[in-house]
């Protein structure tokens, strides 16, 4: 299918946000700064690689959503490096720039979900979160004593969204209600091309001093407080 036949398919499958769902076009400015849409791709791959097209549009919804609450920060590069949030981020010596570069096809897909979602196309598929975990390696973690068992669902927090393997959550430590999934009833695709059965198969392999692929989320409490699990392989 030729590109414009393809995004022409896409626009007509989305629905319109749901009302009172905030815009995000005041973002615009801070999105197109310098290196702003690389650190959202790169974080995004590195958060949810093997987790499809709605995967990678949960957490580029919540960096967005992150950014339009202005408290992790007024730039992109400010709330992707904010101390002890994306994991991948932390591990890497707390600088986005240390996560592994995304191919020019990786970055056009991020660029396209970030396009919907400014332009009010894309409805947020996490119900407008700020935070998100793995909640099977944050509860695995807690069994194991290396995290507080109070981490997980942050600390009995209801998700707005679950996509893959994240829950999403628009707030921590107290109960939300979740809110429908408006766009991943279709199959939560937003690209479907015949490549992607063979990219998904394909490990991702973790530059030096990320976390093995699935091992990744975002495993800090709403204090900032810095939860590293060195049973995961990481070095001591």
């Amino acid at each position: 299918m030729k590109r414009a036949a393809r995004v022409a398919a896409v626009l007509a499958l989305l629905a319109a946000p749901a009302s009172g769902e905030p815009s995000l076009a005041g973002l615009r400015g801070q999105v197109d700064a310098p290196t702003a849409r690389e650190a959202i791709a790169r974080v995004a791959y590195a958060e949810a690689a093997g987790q499809g097209d709605a995967g990678l549009a949960g957490v580029v919804f919540t960096i967005l959503n992150r950014l339009a609450s202005g408290g992790w920060g007024a730039t992109v590069e400010a709330v992707v490096n904010a101390r002890a949030q994306f994991e991948p981020v932390m591990r890497a010596g707390g600088d986005w720039r240390a996560l592994r570069p995304v191919s020019p096809v990786e970055r056009a897909r991020i660029d396209t979900i970030l396009n919907l979602a400014l332009e009010g196309r894309l409805p947020d598929p996490t119900g407008g979160a700020r935070y998100f975990q793995n909640p099977a390696i944050v509860a695995a973690r807690a069994r194991a004593g290396t995290v507080r068992p109070g981490l997980v669902h942050f600390g009995g927090a209801t998700p707005s969204a679950t996509i893959g393997d994240h829950a999403f959550y628009v707030s921590t430590g107290g109960v939300e209600a979740p809110r429908p999934d408006r766009y991943l009833a279709a199959g939560g695709e937003i690209f479907a091309t015949q490549s992607d059965a063979a990219r998904r198969a394909t490990p991702v392999t973790p530059s030096v001093g990320q976390a093995a692929s699935g091992d990744r989320g975002l495993f800090v409490l709403a204090s900032g407080e810095i939860v590293e699990d060195r049973a995961a392989g990481q070095a001591p």
